[in-house]
């Protein structure tokens, strides 16, 4: 008899935990509803059950589906400050106490979003903005840690109002925000926080779209569990939908730095999955151009690459913006704390573009166009009134490019709203690029100080361009070899120009022209090491070729930051054979390695044609300056590369890589 009262009882309370009315955590004590739109509303109950909403006069009533789940949606509200009581009635009833409408915002990203008012290193002036942090109507819901393959129907969080005891753990970046729209608009303010830091961009693009193929071309490819594409916005955003917001702020990046163009593609995938799923329509999001730091080395160049990605998200993303910080970064912290700052110009532009309210100035000066001037290329910005720097220095961090394609140091002068760029030896400007390294600090800003971030514009560096290289001057070229993607020299031999004897010095130039029309190249000129030129140029004919001897006066000039320029180096070594070779090293020069080929590679079968390589090496470095191997294959892509190897064997062996250019030449010069 007891154990049967056990099971009645024990069913009798399960049916009442079925019967509850529950819905997710991001409704709740001290909520922020947004204003001036529909607001969604949904959650569980037993199947069949009817559930009603009051709010601000409102009552919508709808009935939980088979499943249990229900939703609807209440009609906009006006904007009210006064705290008021939300409640929701089924079988059972909730009250949510001090409810407010405002706006609501969707704050995310990585480190420097989760960067809170109490974090290790502080933000600036921490303990005056931690003390006069009382803003009771600015309310933050911060979303805890959580990976799922699934998503989910709720996170972990809750609302809470902005005081100095409450404000140290929020994000200081979403606070600022906040507190900016707050004191404009004067309307309540709610900061969905949603970050974690060191994550890509990728865990938090949700699935769906056919357009997202990067996503699946990855997959399997990730180191940790929290960048598998889509676990965070499963385990940390798919909770909140369809919760009312009026848009979403962005800082990330730092954990995408080698993604360069591609960047902008994600994060088309990004905002398209997030309003897809919001289904609100496209609300803003307006995301932070990462600051300058020199992660690894300071000279890079993948900062600029991701700036200049986030800089092109609006040319591909409707109703979207980005905020210029490079003003208030610290190139030895990723982490720079002055917070307000950023806040403050992504809260700028919101209120102007989102709002109709302009309070400052937030426009960040942008390209509008150059032109060549005799030796000086004029740039042209747009938004750049008052244009100056902030150290009453001339502007600094621009480069400029010539005919030879190599980046030189300008000298910038500032004309009105223009820049006028010259730089010593450079004739005839093609090209010029600003603010290009990790470490660069630019001081260029507007009238108002806002910044101008990483830019470049100009035309692409020809084919034949660096033939122009002083160092050729006086020099004839006795050969001049357009490489195809498969090379066969017993089909297609290469035709010599002409013939030179009594040579005391030979050059060699190797172009690769990219899918985008930009050349790159080196020269390697250096003693003759034969005396006639149809000795040093590429022949078909088998064992004519066995040179692998260190060359004297080694110059090398180049447009790629990996080869290092050398003015008559007495460290050059050449590998040049018709013949194959196997990595196994020889006993001079010193150092190599027996599993890869580098510089120090051993020929085999010399009377016979075989795989074939012309290498020019930096023993100093033990680097390779350039390669053209692979001659005789019609079936495979030969070898072509500047600078060492990226992977596998450091000379280019076996990369069968010429497809990944347009155009590629190597041409042979004597004097």
């Amino acid at each position: 008899m007891m154990k049967r009262l056990m099971w009645i009882v024990t069913a009798f309370a399960a049916a009442e935990c079925v019967a509850a009315v529950s819905m997710p955590r991001v409704f709740g004590d001290n909520m922020v509803l947004q204003q001036g739109q529909p607001v969604p509303v949904w959650g569980k109950a037993a199947p069949g059950e009817k559930v009603s909403v009051s709010f601000a006069g409102q009552t919508a009533t709808t009935t939980a589906d088979a499943q249990g789940k229900w939703s609807l949606k209440l009609a906009p509200l006006r904007a009210c400050a006064e705290g008021a009581e939300f409640r929701v009635m089924g079988e059972n009833t909730l009250a949510f106490k001090n409810v407010v409408v405002g706006e609501v915002w969707f704050c995310a990203g990585q480190s420097n979003m989760e960067f809170t008012m109490s974090s290790r290193r502080k933000v600036k002036n921490w303990e005056k903005e931690v003390a006069a942090a009382n803003w009771p109507l600015i309310r933050h819901f911060n979303v805890a840690h959580k990976i799922s393959k699934v998503p989910l129907d709720d996170v972990e969080a809750a609302w809470v109002a902005t005081t100095p005891e409450t404000i140290p753990p929020q994000s200081a970046v979403a606070f600022f925000f906040g507190e900016t729209l707050h004191k404009t608009l004067k309307v309540p303010v709610g900061l969905i926080n949603s970050s974690w830091g060191g994550t890509g961009i990728e865990p938090w693009t949700p699935a769906g779209h056919p357009d997202d193929l990067w996503m699946l071309q990855n997959l399997g490819k990730w180191n940790r569990p929290q960048d598998v594409p889509t676990v965070l916005w499963n385990g940390m955003v798919s909770g909140l939908v369809p919760f009312a917001i009026k848009g979403a702020i962005w800082y990330q990046g730092c954990h995408n730095m080698r993604d360069g163009a591609v960047y902008t593609d994600k994060t088309v995938s990004l905002v398209r999955g997030w309003r897809r799923e919001w289904g609100q329509g496209d609300f803003p999001y307006f995301l932070v151009q990462l600051a300058p730091y020199k992660y690894n080395n300071a000279k890079d160049t993948s900062l600029a690459l991701m700036q200049e990605a986030q800089a092109r998200v609006p040319e591909k993303v409707p109703n979207s913006g980005y905020t210029v910080i490079n003003d208030v970064g610290d190139v030895n912290d990723i982490h720079p704390t002055d917070k307000r700052t950023v806040g403050m110009r992504m809260a700028d532009q919101a209120l102007d573009r989102v709002y109709g309210t302009f309070t400052r100035p937030w426009r960040t000066p942008t390209l509008k166009g150059y032109k060549v001037e005799g030796n000086a290329l004029r740039v042209s910005l747009a938004d750049a009134e008052g244009l100056k720097t902030r150290d009453g220095l001339p502007p600094n961090e621009f480069e400029v490019r010539g005919i030879c394609g190599a980046w030189v140091p300008a000298q910038a002068k500032i004309d009105g709203s223009d820049i006028v760029l010259t730089a010593t030896g450079v004739e005839v400007p093609l090209a010029m690029r600003f603010a290009p390294y990790n470490g660069s600090t630019p001081n260029l800003v507007n009238g108002a100080g806002l910044p101008v971030g990483p830019l470049r514009c100009g035309a692409p560096v020809p084919m034949g361009a660096a033939e122009m290289l002083p160092e050729l001057k006086g020099m004839t070229c006795v050969q001049r070899y357009d490489i195809p993607e498969k090379c066969d020299f017993t089909r297609t031999p290469p035709q010599t120009l002409a013939t030179k004897n009594g040579v005391t010095r030979v050059a060699y130039l190797l172009e690769l022209q990219d899918k985008n029309d930009n050349t790159s190249f080196a020269l390697a000129a250096m003693d003759a090491f034969a005396s006639s030129s149809d000795d040093l140029v590429l022949t078909d004919k088998p064992g004519a070729r066995l040179y692998r001897q260190p060359v004297a006066n080694l110059t090398v000039r180049t447009n790629v930051s990996s080869v290092k320029p050398l003015t008559n180096s007495p460290n050059g070594f050449i590998e040049f054979y018709n013949s194959s070779y196997m990595s196994k090293r020889s006993a001079t020069p010193a150092g190599g390695d027996d599993k890869t080929h580098d510089f120090n590679d051993t020929p085999t079968n010399p009377s016979k044609f075989g795989y074939g390589c012309l290498q020019v090496h930096d023993l100093a470095a033990k680097k390779t300056i350039f390669s053209f191997n692979h001659f005789n294959n019609a079936r495979v892509a030969c070898d072509v590369g500047i600078g060492p190897a990226p992977t596998r064997h450091p000379d280019w062996t076996f990369s069968a890589n010429a497809g990944a250019y347009k155009a590629r030449r190597i041409s042979v010069w004597v004097k």
